[in-house]
């Protein structure tokens, strides 16, 4: 009886089948993940560009100090708060929400300020946003003490969270 050495050549080419098989199973559905994921994305991305080139958001000048007003005269422990409120105009056709205040202090402290409180007392939100041509009155109210007498606002910024670079800057 005459034994064989090794594997046939028949056995060997179907054990390289099936690890490459197995191989490229795993392989597509990595890859498929992947293109799935980055066409999305850039898809977003691409959608969110075009929607932002008709958005605009600017101060009311004819409000405060060229739209801004600004106390940081209160007293926390007394339960009194500084703040910031400016007038802003949607001056573009995108609705707007999601404002947060950016301020530069002349000592060069920049404080984001993402709480705030609008004057009819509903924030704007994707449910109601600022809409084309209107204007509302933002107040940030600020939690911590900032000394009056040391501290003088330079800059506000206004951010917002539909189109992140629509976000105009006046010096006060």
């Amino acid at each position: 009886m005459m034994m064989s050495k090794g594997l046939s050549p028949i056995v060997s080419v179907v054990i390289l089948i099936v690890i490459s098989l197995t191989i490229a199973t795993i392989v597509s559905s990595w890859m498929f993940r992947l293109v799935t994921t980055t066409t999305n994305q850039t898809g977003t991305t691409t959608e969110n560009q075009v929607l932002c080139r008709n958005a605009g958001l600017d101060f009311d000048t004819n409000y405060g100090y060229y739209g801004v007003e600004s106390n940081f005269s209160g007293n926390v422990s007394a339960n009194e708060t500084d703040w910031i409120r400016m007038k802003i105009v949607n001056t573009g056709t995108v609705n707007l929400h999601g404002f947060t205040i950016e301020a530069t202090l002349l000592n060069g402290t920049v404080y984001e300020i993402e709480h705030y409180v609008l004057t009819e007392a509903s924030e704007k939100t994707s449910a109601n946003p600022l809409k084309s041509a209107e204007s509302d009155i933002v107040t940030a109210n600020i939690t911590y003490d900032i000394n009056e007498s040391t501290t003088t606002l330079e800059e506000v910024k206004v951010l917002n969270s539909v189109c992140s670079e629509v976000a105009p800057s006046i010096q006060v």
